[in-house]
């Protein structure tokens, strides 16, 4: 326990968060800032963090950035490989067969239009995780 407390103690400054930034707000806007980081299954405080990193061009905090966008293509690949896939699958499974010709087309929809697929899925609300 002691040489972690040490550990941690020298290194503060490169890994750890050791300042505030803060603001002040009123007793309903706090309450909306609450419910906001609610809904999305975080504390304030986290919630707060990444929207403000989000709101900062990536060259200020490469690092946050990069996981963010990491995310999205990674969506993105996700949800073009189910768009693929159910529509493969769907043609099989009424006994048919694809030519090479459908396929292609199916892969050029895909790849045109995945990336507005995964926006949609950021775009849609949480879903109710109180049940």
């Amino acid at each position: 326990m002691t040489e972690e407390f040490t550990f941690a103690k020298k290194n503060r400054s490169q890994n750890f968060r050791t300042h505030t930034a803060s603001t002040k707000v009123t007793q309903s806007e706090f309450a909306e800032l609450e419910c906001a980081a609610a809904e999305r299954g975080l504390r304030l405080s986290e919630w707060i963090r990444e929207v403000l990193f989000r709101e900062l061009p990536e060259s200020h905090h490469p690092n946050f950035g990069d996981h963010i966008n990491y995310g999205k293509r990674l969506l993105t690949e996700i949800v073009g490989l189910q768009v693929f896939l159910t529509h493969v699958l769907s043609t099989m499974s009424r006994g048919e067969w694809l030519d090479a010709e459908q396929y292609e087309e199916i892969m050029r929809q895909v790849k045109a239009k995945k990336h507005r697929w995964a926006q949609q899925v950021l775009a849609e609300p949480p879903p109710d995780t109180h049940e």
